[in-house]
């Protein structure tokens, strides 16, 4: 990692070591190795230190001189540097101070990070590190540069970045997305806004908008840093969000992106690596395409094989399998997988069949008028009700509970109806997709923006004292009393205070699997699987036998994590724990970070505790619980590599016993094919990073895959070629 610190061309580079290998402890080491290196020569260099003028657009990879001579040569195709003139401008007088390192990581593992920087040096070697996050956080730069390590979240960085600018005019964009095979979410589909802004043409460039920025650009922007660590860097994987472009604008000398799981979807979420790392030439959307997509297109191994070359140069990657001279890199206990096919029981069965015949129906009438494309949203919700009715029936007709707060409800009060039903038309809309998960939303709630999540991918925004909406191009700052749930809409438009919300009538009301009482297969699957390890907890919370999970060699307290990616089926789970008097703790998106942090440490810690419910959208981060060495799956995610990530949370580095695995699935439903597919993406990830020789395509949802999904044809084998067109999805 040093010698990639000191490349001539990128400076740092992406490590994707498998999760719980130890990238944290692998950036401390870096930190303080460079601190060795500053500390011998700093006689020397404390004669030459001073602060720099403030320019948002100067980059420290490259000298000025590289950077303007590359310009006119071969002008830019990514960013517009700010003219010369500009330096003399208002909001540039002031004077950037030279900082440490700032690491921007996920809401969930920030305080993970402060301990880790904490315990993981000696008391000789303690670094000074600065939580940066909260209404009271600090404004002044010169407090940030004082700190040798700065840690704060990606919605923080989006709040107080200015975004650099796009400069590919949409019509050019459109032509290089054809051209080079790209992904259509390199593309916004939308006509570029007419703006008071100059345009200058460069040579061999296209138009260039030169924005005036915004003065009051927050302290992160103000600081000049050493090196930017990017944690769970797949967080910026589409460069045209807000969050990558503000990371992107951070100025830094050094740059890292840190992922045990870079690419999720295609290959196409590597360009966003590339442009926040400067690695050039790739790091140019038409340079991006030549090299890398249209080569993959053509020829896949060969193209890979390319990929895997430039990939070579910038990114380290070390699995669990990796050998050094002979030996594994890390003794890790072994990880057993258990795929637990599950039998539905009689009405379970009947309900799923009647829902998947009324599925299959709809999508050959989309298929038969040829609008698979144009019912994208609709499509997926058919196939979010089949996923849902494999966990429990209740989850397709909806639970009625309101996931919102009072601050909410009163608001909602005070606007008025007309505004309170259009707010209710975009909620009920079919059409409406989670801006975040891009999956229909659990518990749904719009913004006063007029913007649909789930509630749990929304809540992450609103634990800063500046949360901007997370929409694209939405600057809207969000609050507990700017986004509300159908219930409370609903409530406020009939001014009734009955909680009850009218749900749909195409359920049978006297169905006994649609009841909350019902324990479906899945969960009489996990409780049958935590009752086989942990004994009841007796009234005064003591488990019967003295302990609570206890393995064969008495290590101690066995405990599981049980994964969900719908917070109602956790809300089922939990009820059938506490009748069985298993004592556990939650952790999903609605929770604060002080309560998160609370179930994590009493998990970890209090023997008697032995099951944590876990969301799988809040809980797949870099979380460290090796306190458990069970996990259950009770669902499946589109993208394995999700699921890999939520199982490290246990086999990692700190796990002393074996871990075990359980991946429910029922019996002859659309899990099985979701299987299927998840294989396919296992082998371009596998391609990319040249773990075999496959040579798969990125596999998104094709109109062949939604066939299969829907089992609309007879094929008991799927075909493997590749030329259809893609049919995006956003978790895919």
């Amino acid at each position: 990692m040093l010698q990639k610190e000191s490349s001539t061309n990128c400076l740092g580079g992406i490590l994707a070591d498998d999760q719980g290998l130890g990238k944290t402890v692998s950036m401390i080491a870096l930190i303080q190795m460079q601190r060795i290196f500053e500390a011998k020569s700093k006689p020397e260099d404390s004669r030459n230190v001073r602060t720099e003028p403030l320019n948002l657009d100067d980059d420290d990879e490259i000298s000025s001189v590289k950077l303007d001579e590359e310009n006119r040569t071969q002008g830019s195709d990514d960013f517009m540097e700010l003219p010369k003139s500009s330096r003399s401008m208002g909001e540039f007088r002031g004077r950037r101070p030279a900082a440490g390192t700032l690491v921007v990581c996920p809401a969930s593992v920030l305080r993970q990070w402060a301990r880790e920087l904490d315990e993981k040096v000696t008391s000789e070697a303690r670094l000074s590190v600065l939580v940066y996050h909260g209404g009271s956080r600090t404004k002044d730069p010169d407090a940030l540069a004082r700190y040798e390590v700065v840690v704060t979240t990606y919605s923080i960085v989006t709040n107080e970045v200015p975004k650099r600018p796009l400069v590919e005019e949409d019509d050019d964009e459109q032509k290089d997305v054809a051209r080079y095979g790209l992904s259509s979410e390199f593309s916004t589909n939308k006509k570029p806004k007419k703006s008071s802004v100059k345009k200058s043409r460069k040579k061999g460039g296209s138009e260039i908008d030169v924005p005036s920025f915004d003065t009051d650009c927050g302290t992160l922007a103000r600081v000049k840093w050493s090196r930017v660590i990017l944690d769970e860097a797949q967080t910026i994987k589409n460069h045209r969000t807000q969050v990558a472009r503000a990371c992107c604008s951070l100025r830094a000398k050094r740059r890292w992106c840190l992922s045990g799981t870079p690419i999720q979807n295609s290959i196409d979420e590597v360009f966003s690596y590339f442009r926040f790392l400067r690695y050039q030439p790739y790091d140019k959307l038409k340079s991006f395409g030549a090299s890398i997509k249209f080569p993959i297109s053509r020829n896949a191994v060969h193209g890979y094989k390319k990929l895997q070359v430039i990939l070579r140069q910038i990114m380290l990657r070390r699995t669990k399998g990796t050998l050094i001279d002979g030996e594994p890199i890390i003794n890790l206990p072994p990880k057993t997988t258990h795929l637990t096919r599950v039998d539905f029981s009689a009405e379970e069965r009947a309900f799923y069949n009647r829902l998947e015949a009324q599925s299959r129906s709809q999508f050959k009438a989309y298929a038969a008028a040829g609008t698979v494309n144009q019912n994208y949203a609709n499509i997926l919700l058919l196939l979010l009700r089949l996923r849902q009715a494999c966990d429990h029936p209740l989850l397709v007709k909806g639970l009625s509970s309101d996931p919102v707060g009072k601050e909410s409800s009163d608001m909602a009060k005070r606007l008025p109806k007309e505004l309170l039903v259009n707010l209710l038309k975009l909620l009920e809309a079919s059409l409406a997709i989670c801006l975040v998960c891009k999956d229909p939303p659990e518990n749904a709630v719009v913004t006063m923006c007029g913007h649909v999540f789930c509630y749990q991918c929304v809540n992450e925004f609103l634990t800063g004292e500046d949360s901007t909406c997370p929409a694209p191009e939405c600057k809207e700052q969000l609050g507990a009393d700017v986004v509300y749930s159908k219930p409370t809409l609903w409530r406020c438009i009939s001014s009734d205070t009955d909680d009850d919300v009218p749900v749909s009538s195409e359920y049978d009301e006297n169905s006994l699997v649609l009841h909350k009482e019902y324990i479906s297969s899945k969960i009489r699957a996990v409780l049958e699987i935590l009752r086989s390890h942990c004994k009841p907890m007796t009234s005064n919370g003591a488990s019967s036998s003295g302990k609570g999970y206890l393995d064969s060699d008495t290590e101690g307290p066995e405990k599981a994590i049980v994964f969900s990616q719908w917070t109602g089926m956790l809300n089922l789970v939990e009820e059938s724990l506490k009748d069985s008097c298993i004592s556990y703790r939650r952790l999903d998106g609605t929770m604060t970070l002080l309560a998160r942090d609370k179930a994590v440490k009493d998990f970890n810690t209090i023997p008697e505790v032995s099951v944590m419910l876990m969301s799988l959208k809040a809980g797949n981060l870099g979380l460290n619980m090796v306190a458990a060495c069970r996990v259950i799956l009770l669902d499946l995610w589109w993208n394995p590599a999700t699921e890999d990530q939520a199982v490290d949370r246990a086999h990692r580095i700190g796990q002393t016993r074996p871990v075990t695995v359980s991946r429910l699935t029922i019996r002859d439903t659309v899990e099985d094919r979701i299987l299927a597919l998840q294989e396919d993406k296992r082998k371009m990830i596998a391609s990319a990073f040249g773990d075999d020789q496959s040579g798969g395509t990125a596999t998104r949802l094709t109109v062949e895959d939604l066939t299969f999904l829907f089992r609309v044809s007879d094929q008991s084998r799927r075909n493997k070629d590749t030329s259809s067109e893609h049919f995006q999805h956003g978790s895919l």
